[in-house]
C-alpha cells in the first residue's frame, strides 16, 4: 500500500521534527576502605537515587538523561547528607544541550571522600577529567568555596558520553 503524497509528506515532517535523546552512563567505583552508596540527582529532584553499597573494589553503573542540567552525584558514607549531598565530595555535570556537556568535582558544601572522574573512552572533543584527592586540593581540580574555579570544569563535545566516577582513587 503506497501513502497518498501529503501523508509520506507529513510523515516525514513529524519524524524530522522528533528529538532522539541519548543518555549517560556514569560508572562508579569505590576503592574506599568503608562502604559507599553512589547516589545522584538532577536539577528539580528532590529524592535522589542509589546505587548498591560499594565496598572496596565494588562498581555499580546508573543511567542519567542527555539533557541532565544540574546533575549531581556524591558517595554517601553516614558523614554527609544522603539527601542532597550537603557536606559531600560532589560531582556535578550540566548536559543542558545535546553534546555540550559540562562537569566538575566540587567541594562548596564539603568533603567526605577523594574523588576523581573521566570520560569514558576519552574521545576527541572531550577535556581530560579531574582529581580531587584531599580537603585542600586546589581550585584547578575542584569548585571551592564560595565560588571559585580556576579550570576545575572538565568539558566534553560529544552526545551520549559516559564518565567513570571513582572514589577513593589510588
Amino acid at each position: 500500500m503506497q501513502l497518498p503524497p501529503i501523508l509520506t509528506l507529513g510523515l516525514a515532517a513529524l519524524l524530522s521534527s522528533t528529538e532522539v535523546l541519548a543518555t549517560h552512563q556514569i560508572r562508579f567505583t569505590s576503592k574506599c576502605q568503608r562502604t559507599i552508596t553512589p547516589k545522584w540527582k538532577g536539577n528539580g529532584e528532590t529524592k535522589p537515587q542509589a546505587g548498591l553499597a560499594l565496598k572496596t573494589g565494588g562498581k555499580y553503573t546508573a543511567t542519567v538523561a542527555e539533557k541532565w542540567v544540574a546533575g549531581r552525584a556524591w558517595g554517601a558514607d553516614g558523614s554527609c547528607s544522603a539527601n542532597d549531598g550537603a557536606k559531600c565530595t560532589l560531582f556535578e555535570c550540566t548536559f543542558s544541550n545535546v553534546g555540550f556537556n559540562q562537569c566538575n568535582i566540587s567541594r562548596v558544601s564539603g568533603y567526605n571522600v577523594p574523588m576523581a572522574f573521566a570520560w569514558v573512552g576519552e574521545p576527541a572533543g572531550c577535556q581530560g577529567g579531574k582529581r580531587c584527592m584531599s580537603s585542600s586540593c586546589p581550585n584547578t581540580v575542584a569548585w571551592l568555596p564560595p565560588d571559585s574555579c580556576n579550570g576545575c570544569l572538565s568539558q566534553c563535545n560529544t552526545a551520549g558520553v559516559d564518565m567513570y566516577v571513582t572514589f577513593c582513587p589510588k
